[in-house]
């Protein structure tokens, strides 16, 4: 079997000395050395190896393999003769069986045999295999596998039938946690009294005064004795190691060896301990990482992390696209090159690294990479881990939208305020407008139409019908109108609208044509207000065609299958420009010039949305089409 003890004995891990290497070493019969494997010196002897080679341990650790074993290589393996030269230089033929040691220090162990000890080459195999056990017993997965392992590697160096391990319960009392060995009943639990009465190394013997609830056991079970120490001497209450045999005498050395053993029990305790605190650890630190991470990239306001230098040291996605940087471009990179304003923050940044404190700093005017300037919030949070300040994040919140709205609002503010107005002022204008246009139709009633006045009195009346129709729409988008839906058969509206255009159409030379679709749901709308968008739009339409040698406007209805109709209504006149098309439905825009009020198509939106519905505008060279969609009736 190979031989992998790294950690000679689980005493390397808490800072043994070579004393403790040395009576491992010196429990093997054979002489035995552990030397570098990349040196070539001699690092440790037992017994044996001194009075085989005449050479002080002291000597020996002073020597290199070439010299005590000339032509052994120390990178080799496996068996090989050799000749061991003695301090009086008298040489000894031996046979060396080398075996590299797992672990950082590449030690190999060397154990030599002469033709003497051929009969004891069992036993030492034997323990060197016990010893390889017990090194890797806290390697093993589970701290009850770790345990069990190091029972049998007990079992193997006390040559003891029955072995028991003790650990502290939740009660207090010790629970067994590894058996080895059948035929023996250990108790299962051993209260205080006894690991009081068990709080040092005890051999106890068949014949002797029972002590304890362990003896008592081992009594009634006929054995020959039972040894036991605690793991830990100076706390007995954290577990207890017990060996027993039924014939054997106890040997000199066995408590020693018990010790051993409780070591390496414990030591796999605290292993497990701490493998099992590092799980936990990393868990939530890998938690903590993955929620910090979600946090950076998906926050709307931008974070920037500067170090005590004011360098920046990362930003996260929201900066990245706020101020138009990218991380890689700006690390290292002093903060002030990247955060540039109408004024600078390195006062407050240096006030938060002085005084190790949140800085609100409030609103301030910021550039992005283009020269675009916004408006952000800015504030400054120390991090400062172990009271130790460490960097700065520089939080950012982006306000040219809130901004933007809020100059909407007020906007808004301002065109409900003028349809008030505009309202009191069309009502009050219509009398007087009225009054007017009675008069000059008496008056021109009053003269022939081949008098110079006649043609100035009917340019007069179509100004004031001008006039009449913008207070009628002025009137309309500021009162609105309570709209009544209810069913109606959108697809027999639509054949009815374009039967009352086509005359019209036909004047302007437009020709019209209706497609409707088949199993067109009905829909809920107020068939008046409907009236007036489709009066609308096909106006729109036919002002769009005017002087076109040959015009045509599309009525087609089709059901989406969303559970709304659509209707779409098209032309094939010039089209919208681009540019224009983003305020086509704003209120008081028109591209007819003086010809149009800039109503039209704001009052047919707002129809459209009091249906619930949607219109849409798409127009290209040579054609326009306004989509229509209304929701059907719901059972």
């Amino acid at each position: 079997m190979t031989l992998t003890i790294s950690n000679l004995s689980p005493f390397k891990r808490r800072s043994a000395g070579s004393e403790e290497i040395h009576a491992l070493l010196d429990l093997l019969p054979h002489p035995a050395l552990i030397a570098s494997a990349r040196t070539g010196r001699i690092l440790f002897a037992n017994g044996p190896a001194t009075e085989l080679s005449a050479y002080t341990r002291k000597e020996l650790s002073e020597l290199d393999l070439a010299t005590l074993l000339p032509g052994l290589a120390p990178s080799a393996r496996g068996k090989q003769a050799s000749t061991l030269i003695k301090r009086n230089s008298q040489p000894v033929s031996v046979q060396a069986s080398l075996t590299h040691l797992n672990g950082n220090e590449h030690w190999v162990a060397i154990m030599l045999e002469t033709a003497a000890s051929a009969p004891a080459a069992t036993d030492t195999a034997q323990r060197w295999e016990a010893l390889h056990m017990l090194s890797l017993a806290a390697q093993q997965p589970e701290l009850s596998s770790a345990y069990r392992q190091i029972l049998q590697a007990g079992a193997l160096l006390t040559g003891a039938q029955h072995l028991v391990l003790y650990t502290p319960s939740a009660s207090g009392a010790l629970q067994v946690q590894a058996v080895h060995g059948s035929g023996m009943d250990f108790p299962a639990t051993l209260e205080a009294k006894d690991v009081a009465t068990l709080r040092v190394p005890k051999v106890w013997q068949s014949g002797r005064p029972i002590e304890s609830q362990l003896q008592r056991a081992a009594h009634a079970s006929k054995l020959s004795y039972l040894a036991s120490t605690p793991l830990d001497l100076t706390h007995p209450e954290a577990g207890l190691l017990a060996a027993a045999d039924e014939t054997a005498a106890p040997s000199e050395v066995l408590l020693t060896l018990l010790q051993i053993l409780g070591a390496s029990a414990s030591a796999a305790a605290l292993n497990a301990e701490v493998q099992h605190a590092w799980r936990r650890d990393a868990a939530r630190l890998a938690e903590h990482e993955q929620v910090t991470a979600v946090l950076r990239e998906h926050m709307q306001d931008g974070v920037l992390f500067v170090d005590a230098s004011l360098q920046l040291t990362e930003l996260n996605m929201a900066a990245e696209a706020m101020l138009g940087y990218s991380q890689n471009e700006v690390l290292q990179r002093p903060v002030q090159e990247v955060l540039i304003g109408t004024r600078t923050l390195l006062p407050e940044l240096e006030m938060a690294l002085q005084n190790n404190q949140v800085m609100e700093v409030g609103k301030r005017k910021l550039l992005r990479r283009d020269g675009q300037e916004f408006l952000a919030l800015v504030r400054i949070a120390p991090i400062a881990p172990q009271g130790k300040l460490a960097r700065l994040a520089i939080l950012i919140s982006d306000l040219s939208e809130h901004e933007a709205f809020h100059l909407q609002t007020l906007q808004m503010s301002d065109r409900a305020w003028l349809g008030d107005v505009a309202a009191i002022f069309a009502h009050e204008m219509q009398n007087p407008l009225n009054n007017i246009s009675t008069g000059l139709q008496v008056m021109q009633m009053g003269l022939s139409e081949n008098d110079p006045s006649h043609a100035q009195l009917q340019s007069m009346l179509e100004d004031c019908e001008r006039l009449a129709r913008y207070m009628h729409s002025m009137l309309g988008v500021a009162r609105g109108r309570a709209h009544q839906p209810e069913p109606m058969d959108i697809a027999e509206f639509c054949r009815q609208q374009m039967a009352r255009w086509r005359v019209r159409l036909q004047r302007k030379n437009i020709q019209d044509h209706l497609h409707i679709g088949e199993h067109i749901p009905l829909i809920m709308g107020d068939a008046h207000a409907l009236e007036q968008v489709f009066t609308n739009l096909f106006t729109n339409a036919m002002q769009a065609m005017s002087g076109q040698e040959r015009g045509l406007l599309a009525l087609n209805v089709s059901a989406s299958g969303d559970g709304m109709v659509e209707v779409v209504i098209s032309d094939n006149g010039p089209g919208v420009p681009e540019e224009l098309r983003s305020r086509i439905f704003e209120a008081f825009f028109t591209t007819k010039g003086g010809e149009g009020t800039g109503l039209g198509l704001s009052i047919t939106r707002r129809i459209v949305m009091a249906h619930k519905g949607e219109i849409t505008l798409e127009s290209f060279p040579g054609g326009t089409l306004f989509k229509l969609r209304l929701p059907v009736v719901q059972n």
